[in-house]
């Protein structure tokens, strides 16, 4: 993915979790941002963009880029993400050189 504009490890959480995929809820204000540029067309979503660029950012890549849940997914969890769930919950432990959450990795003993 791309990106041109910074995305905070919040930024990436927000949207992250408007669209089910993790992260943590933000405020209302931000809800209602995240639900507009979600709803936008392209016109539109570059003005909110020129606004809000990073979030404007995020919603792009995470509704056109195959990869940009993932990379959402590593910013949020500070670049770790369990190699079998995806979660960036933590704790990780290492298995081989692949993370894995806690979770998982008592879910594999």
């Amino acid at each position: 993915m791309n990106i041109t504009v910074p995305i905070s490890r919040e930024i990436a959480a927000h949207v992250l979790a408007h669209f089910g995929h993790g992260g943590y809820e933000a405020g209302t204000f931000t809800r209602h941002l995240l639900s507009a540029m979600d709803t936008a067309d392209p016109s539109n979503l570059a003005a909110l963009g020129r606004a809000f660029p990073a979030y404007a950012a995020a919603v792009v890549g995470i509704k056109y880029d195959p990869e940009g849940v993932a990379f959402l997914q590593r910013l949020a969890s500070g670049g770790f993400a369990c190699t079998k769930c995806e979660g960036g919950d933590g704790p990780f432990v290492t298995v081989g050189a692949s993370p894995l959450c806690e979770t998982c990795h008592q879910g594999r003993q």
